[in-house]
């Protein structure tokens, strides 16, 4: 069977300043791309428990439609606000699991973006759903931070961080054409240390340059074989022993976007999200993308 074109932009909207950040993110993309925006609104589950539901009264899933409604009306303004003429923008207000509600909006998709919430409160809660979607989506994600301070601010760099497996090639090649079509350059950031004090120890300087001279060969091979499709973008190799996830943050501030892979792994208690990705997701400092993996790259 054969993928739909991607022709849209979806949104994941509450009518909080976080998901206000998003259309204005969304919106700058869905111009750039000439992509029309899809706005998907999901009202918040309410169990109907058997001893108060007597009580309440008839309209009350009317009401919740109408403010669900009301709340991507308001979106459709800011998306028209932000330069998505009102014929390229959508309204979808979907029932159901928030997860599987947006996912089900994705088959023509580019990707799902997604705000990060604000509050310590809000952010666990928000954090449990975005988890969620990264986790499951079909295509890549995009969760915008609070730091993100407005597309006028672009500095004209992406980060990608790759680990030399199977999966870099999807990666690369999702942050090739990204910083191909922003007139972005790349860096592209691999690390490794040691865990332990002891193993660092007896590992020493030589096996340090012995990493860096046979991995960075390694990844420059794969790396000029997506680059070649991309003679514009310019991009350097940037190899750090030191932790991965201090690594990819510090390489992240003043970036326009993180790229990375899900990497999770499957089975019975499988995570479909690697802890890397999982801890950048909570604190990148730019807007971090998540590509999702084919069955055959993990």
């Amino acid at each position: 069977m054969t993928a739909q074109p991607a022709t849209t932009v979806v949104v994941g909207v509450d009518g909080t300043r976080d998901g206000e950040r998003a259309i204005e993110y969304a919106s700058a993309l869905a111009a750039r791309e000439h992509l029309d925006l899809r706005l998907v609104h999901v009202p918040h589950e309410y169990a109907m428990y058997a001893p108060m539901a007597p009580y309440l009264p008839q309209v009350t899933m009317r009401e919740i439609g109408d403010i669900g409604e009301s709340v991507l009306q308001e979106a459709a303004k800011h998306a028209e606000e932000n330069g998505v003429p009102g014929e390229r923008t959508s309204t979808v207000l979907a029932w159901g699991p928030r997860t599987e509600a947006l996912l089900q909006q994705v088959g023509d998709a580019k990707c799902i973006v997604l705000g990060s919430r604000t509050s310590t409160v809000q952010h666990l809660l928000t954090g449990a759903t975005s988890l969620s979607v990264v986790a499951h989506s079909v295509v890549p994600v995009r969760c915008i931070p609070p730091a993100w301070s407005g597309p006028r601010s672009a500095a004209g760099r992406i980060v990608v961080g790759v680990d030399g497996s199977k999966a870099d090639a999807l990666v690369l090649q999702e942050a090739f054409a990204e910083a191909d079509a922003a007139g972005a350059r790349i860096e592209i950031v691999h690390a490794w240390r040691p865990v332990s004090p002891y193993d660092a120890a007896i590992t020493g300087r030589v096996l340090r340059d012995d990493w860096d001279k046979t991995t960075r060969e390694q990844l420059t091979r794969s790396i000029e074989l997506v680059a070649a499709a991309h003679q514009r973008v310019v991009w350097e190799l940037r190899l750090d022993y030191e932790r991965v996830t201090v690594a990819l943050h510090e390489a992240a501030a003043q970036a326009d976007l993180l790229v990375l892979g899900r990497h999770g792994h499957r089975g019975p208690l499988g995570l479909l999200v690697g802890s890397t990705t999982r801890t950048l997701l909570h604190h990148a400092p730019c807007p971090i993308e998540v590509v999702p993996l084919r069955e055959d790259d993990r």
